[in-house]
């Protein structure tokens, strides 16, 4: 099979929505199609509105996000806040690739501000720091 190279430029915000059409695509589905159960290889894919495990590595960040005031709907974060409620280091991957911050449910530290009812706004990987919005 011939490949071929292209580069798509597409707007911080809308990542995570080009990962999922583009995964959909290469599972063979369309947009329009409700995700396909994983096929045996790869992770599977979370179910809409899964909630975090208590065991993840990210439950403390959901925790935190849950308890702000609900009065509060925006809220910034630096990494090494992040990494100060995790009591961990942020992989590298976040701190080099915004797709990292994704609002994407299958990644469980999107899942950790998602299921707590915020999703990033905007990033900076320059001043590492994360804008959050609250969804509900």
């Amino acid at each position: 099979m011939a490949l071929t190279e292209v580069i798509v430029l597409i707007p911080e915000e809308r990542v995570g929505e080009f990962y999922r059409l583009v995964g959909s695509w290469m599972a063979g589905g369309s947009e329009d199609q409700e995700e396909a159960p994983a096929r045996g290889r790869g992770r599977r894919r979370r179910a809409e509105g899964q909630k975090l495990a208590s065991t993840s590595r990210y439950a403390p960040l959901h925790e935190h996000l849950k308890g702000l005031p609900k009065d509060r709907k925006t809220y910034e974060l630096s990494f090494d806040e992040i990494a100060t409620i995790l009591g961990d280091k942020l992989p590298q991957s976040a701190y080099d690739h915004r797709a990292w911050w994704a609002n994407t449910e299958s990644h469980s530290q999107a899942l950790a501000w998602i299921s707590a009812g915020w999703k990033v706004d905007r990033v900076d990987l320059e001043q590492q720091l994360i804008h959050l919005v609250r969804q509900r």
